[in-house]
């Protein structure tokens, strides 16, 4: 089974690449959906949460506020780094809990971890995935993506642009780089050459 990892700045493409993979057949393990999950009402994590930032940042059901956690946070770099060292750990250890079933079961040629802060979280090539896919665009077509994705401001948005790892950095590391700046139809076409390249191994 080959491991690839997905990555990418916010607004970056990251969702169609998702979309792209799980059409050929690659099981897909998203960061985000295991955090949800991890932030449940009741989860450990939200309670480890609440004690370093406080209650407020709490839904009425007990489950985490994602966003206004968020809108804190990412004004704060020393937060952010807090929360992450919180969220991190358990977050990765879910993730590999995951593809050690994969594996085990043998049911999937390639799995696909898709995760903003990836490289952040210490995933490289060739040790916890075997391939690194980077899905980038044109920083003004980012903002404007997510500006009308999630109703965020221009400035909510380069907030949390700047707590993610630089474009060149994440280019550098990366197996493959696909941008998503001159729309979909030549994304795809990217996305397909590096799927049959993953197809002959």
């Amino acid at each position: 089974m080959v491991v690839v990892g997905i990555t990418g700045g916010i607004g970056s493409g990251k969702g169609l690449a998702t979309e792209f993979c799980r059409s050929r057949g690659a099981v897909v393990i998203d960061a985000d959906e295991v955090a949800r999950e991890l932030t449940r009402a009741g989860k450990p994590l939200v309670e480890e949460i609440a004690a370093e930032f406080g209650r407020e940042f709490l839904c009425e059901d007990g489950s985490l506020d994602r966003r206004k956690l968020a809108r804190s946070v990412f004004r704060d770099a020393e937060a952010a780094a807090r929360l992450n060292r919180i969220t991190h750990p358990p977050i990765v250890a879910a993730i590999e809990k995951e593809i050690e079933r994969l594996a085990a079961e043998g049911r999937t040629k390639v799995a696909c971890i898709v995760a903003p802060l990836l490289l952040e979280a210490g995933y490289e090539r060739g040790k916890q995935v075997d391939r690194v896919l980077v899905m980038v665009a044109e920083e003004g077509e980012r903002v404007r993506r997510v500006m009308e994705r999630d109703g965020l401001t221009e400035d909510e948005v380069r907030l949390r642009m700047t707590a993610q790892m630089a474009a060149e950095e994440q280019r550098r590391r990366a197996d493959w780089v696909v941008d998503t700046t001159a729309g979909k139809k030549q994304a795809l076409s990217q996305l397909e050459r590096i799927w049959e390249e993953l197809a002959r191994e």
